[in-house]
């Protein structure tokens, strides 16, 4: 139970450190600084981690799913679509194809696993490919022109705009995960497959908590 809330322990004591800081600068810190907007700002900051915190955290409630939660350890700008890092790895129990989540969807699959860190694939990531179910419908989700869609599924299967998408089990990623909903309709070439656009409720430009579904 310690374990689980390390994190809110640790926000908890910077935030009185920030407190307690602010009171005694006042003797020590030059006048020109004001010392009230510093503290301000890193109060707003650890509040917003510390919400970003709780909402993680509420997946376990509302699931019964075995959840590993860990913060982003960074992400390459040159890479910026395809993966992220995490602090956690083969020492937590993790091993590859772990899908992601976060509490508004499907973020990626453990791709690579080391002692302390894991590297994630992203959905966004142009080589992704992973089994989708829509209703009773299965297809795969993948990235084309910068857009999330399934492709592979029969333009006479009965779906329609607002349908919610799963992953299907099939493969190595498990099954019943949101990933989002079905925003357009269209045809292929052929007039034969159905492409899907999907839209997910994940901000990838701001992934800062996730939990690897164990």
């Amino acid at each position: 139970m310690l374990r689980k809330y390390s994190e809110y322990i640790i926000l908890l004591s910077i935030y009185l450190f920030i407190i307690f800081f602010s009171n005694i600068s006042y003797f020590i810190m030059p006048n020109d600084i004001d010392m009230d907007i510093i503290t301000e700002n890193y109060c707003n900051n650890i509040t917003t981690e510390y919400n970003e915190l709780l909402n993680i955290n509420n997946i376990n409630y509302n699931s019964s799913l075995n959840l590993n939660i860990s913060k982003v350890m960074y992400r390459d700008i040159y890479d910026y679509n395809n993966y992220i890092a995490i602090y956690k790895g083969s020492n937590d129990n993790l091993v590859k194809n772990m899908a992601v989540i976060n509490e508004f969807g499907l973020v990626g699959i453990i791709d690579k696993v080391n002692k302390n860190n894991s590297i994630v694939k992203l959905i966004t990531n142009i080589d992704s490919n992973i089994s989708v179910k829509i209703n009773n419908n299965f297809g795969i989700l993948k990235v084309s022109n910068n857009k999330l869609i399934v492709s592979d599924i029969s333009n006479y299967n009965d779906i329609n705009i607002g349908d919610k998408i799963y992953t299907s089990g099939l493969g190595n990623v498990m099954g019943d995960l949101y990933v989002g909903e079905v925003s357009d309709i269209s045809l292929n070439s052929t007039n034969i497959e159905k492409i899907i656009t999907v839209k997910s409720n994940v901000d990838f430009n701001n992934i800062k908590y996730i939990a690897v579904v164990k």
